[in-house]
């Protein structure tokens, strides 16, 4: 299935805030507490997600075209997990033994490598694969050769504590360089739209760095 399908009829609207008014600037969106660098205000379309274990998840599609560039940021609420889940099993009648009470868990836990998975698919050759992070928040990147002489850069990151996943793709023509400022600009906001950096523990869990 891929990552996102669009409803029948998409919404969108325009939400965030700027810094300039033109060319690149720093895109804050507090709903989906994320800041990243953007060449214009970003198009926003609502839409669903549809996980490794076949649950539907509210998401939005933030799109910036500028030239012959694309950029977009994709962000999967996660936030009702536990009760989509319940009413999904509810539905189907699944024994107990078959439902498991983690399954809402263990599908957010799927998802980098399920986005890694469908970019691998769409086509073309997959020059770089490789576990990645930011902000010491765990997750995946991929830069993918395409036919026409594009080349297509993605990074993926399950923010557990904001129970979201955000997925970065920018595509560019032949012979451009990285698009790094988009790439590297993401940052994780809390409630309050401050900053969040963590540290690394070795069992996997993260600790927040005091500002």
């Amino acid at each position: 299935m891929p990552l996102i399908q669009p409803f029948l009829i998409a919404i969108f609207l325009f939400s965030g805030s700027a810094t300039q008014a033109q060319g690149w600037f720093e895109y804050t969106n507090q709903e989906d507490r994320f800041s990243v660098n953007l060449p214009g205000t970003p198009e926003v379309q609502n839409t669903i997600y549809y996980s490794e274990l076949e649950a539907e998840f509210p998401s939005r599609v933030y799109r910036v075209t500028d030239r012959e560039s694309l950029y977009i940021v994709t962000v999967v609420d996660f936030r009702q997990a536990q009760q989509i889940h319940a009413i999904k099993l509810e539905n189907e009648r699944e024994s107990e033994q078959i439902r498991g009470r983690n399954r809402w868990i263990t599908d957010q836990r799927a998802s980098v490598a399920q986005a890694a998975r469908e970019f691998r698919q769409r086509g073309g050759e997959v020059t770089y694969d490789a576990w990645g992070h930011l902000e010491n928040v765990e997750g995946h990147q991929l830069q993918i050769s395409n036919p026409d002489g594009s080349r297509t850069f993605v990074a993926i990151y399950l923010h557990g504590q904001a129970s979201r996943l955000y997925v970065l793709e920018s595509t560019v023509p032949r012979n451009m360089p990285p698009p790094g400022q988009f790439q590297q600009s993401l940052r994780f906001l809390d409630e309050n739209g401050a900053r969040i950096r963590y540290e690394l523990e070795p069992d996997g869990g993260t600790t927040r760095v005091p500002r």
